[in-house]
């Protein structure tokens, strides 16, 4: 009899240690972890779990959206990029130019001009007229700003600085992007986004990349860290609340192709893929558009590889000549492809 209540005695204890144990270990509510003393029991010496082998629960991941906060006057400014990643000291911007680069098409708005290619029709021989300067494509280097894509291969890419709709050439642009299978970049201002939210949707769904051309169309180099930050990112804002669910824009071009050394570095720093163009023509003038004929042939001609094309979708006669160029440039052995794959 001893035996058995000494056995039944044993169950017990046993029994009631194990149930502290299990409500010990649970969590103790929705956003709660485990108690203290139950992971410091299972933690190794680098933080994971020793029967697992996990590591333990990270911060929650960054929503994919970038966020400001403070201002520089104050000394207090925050920025935390779309990745997560917080970035308080601006200091990197201390004694970088705000000169435009010497090379640049206006002295007024430090606007970027393309070093000029041509393309022999008959042979497909491409040659330089000129390129930018040293300096230049050394700073582009150093940013990481796009001005050519793969210039091993025979590809290009499209690209578009989108302002308004204008005549519907937007849509007929569209369509023939689609019907071509041909994924454009689509470098976005507020006017076309508050507008035509219809139109900025089709490009997402239909697998174009949206890029950020700033809210109001400013000259960035000209602006202080905090306006440059907020004509980001009040774009950005009115995209998701134009087009809720919609990507941040990580992709970036300055109004005007404005270049400084300054400018550059900011948009690096706040984790954007800055891109330039090597070819671009006069389509953006509403009263004078170029006449279909000779813009194919300019843009035939302008071909190279690696070219990253810039064009204006308002524009009549691009609207016109798209399927054609799309053709010719495929027939002339180049491929078209996203900007996604420049890296």
């Amino acid at each position: 009899m001893k035996k058995l209540i000494c056995f039944v005695a044993a169950c017990l204890i046993l029994a009631l240690v194990s149930c502290s144990q299990t409500v010990k270990n649970e969590p103790e509510g929705a956003g709660r972890v485990k108690n203290s003393s139950a992971v410091t029991e299972t933690a190794g010496p680098d933080g994971t779990d020793k029967a697992t082998g996990t590591a333990p629960s990270a911060d929650p991941a960054p929503t994919g959206y970038a966020s400001f906060s403070g201002s520089s006057a104050a000394g207090d400014l925050v920025y935390v990029r779309a990745d997560g990643e917080k970035v308080s000291d601006f200091s990197f911007l201390d004694g970088k130019s705000r000169e435009y680069v010497p090379d640049c098409g206006d002295p007024d708005t430090g606007s970027w001009y393309c070093g000029k290619t041509e393309r022999d029709p008959e042979t497909g021989e491409v040659r330089k007229i000129w390129d930018r300067s040293d300096e230049t494509l050394g700073l582009l280097a150093k940013y990481g700003v796009i001005y050519r894509g793969d210039e091993s291969r025979n590809v290009c890419y499209f690209t578009f600085d989108c302002d308004y709709e204008y005549g519907g050439n937007v849509a007929k642009i569209l369509d023939t992007l689609k019907d071509k299978g041909v994924k454009a970049l689509f470098v976005l201002n507020g006017t076309i986004i508050e507008s035509r939210p219809d139109l900025v949707k089709r490009m997402i769904d239909e697998g174009h990349t949206v890029g950020n051309h700033g809210r109001n169309h400013k000259n960035m180099a000209r602006l202080s860290v905090d306006e440059f930050i907020k004509e980001v990112e009040d774009n950005n804002a009115l995209l998701r609340e134009k087009i809720p669910g919609a990507p941040y824009m990580v992709w970036y071009r300055p109004p005007y192709g404005t270049v400084t050394e300054w400018d550059m570095a900011l948009a690096e720093r706040m984790g954007l893929k800055n891109a330039l163009y090597s070819w671009t023509y006069d389509d953006y003038h509403d009263d004078a558009q170029p006449e279909p004929a000779s813009a194919k042939e300019a843009i035939l001609k302008g071909l190279h590889p690696g070219c990253v094309y810039m064009f204006h979708p308002k524009s009549t006669t691009d609207a016109a000549v798209m399927g054609e160029v799309i053709d010719a440039i495929r027939a002339a052995g180049y491929e078209i492809e996203s900007v996604e794959n420049i890296k």
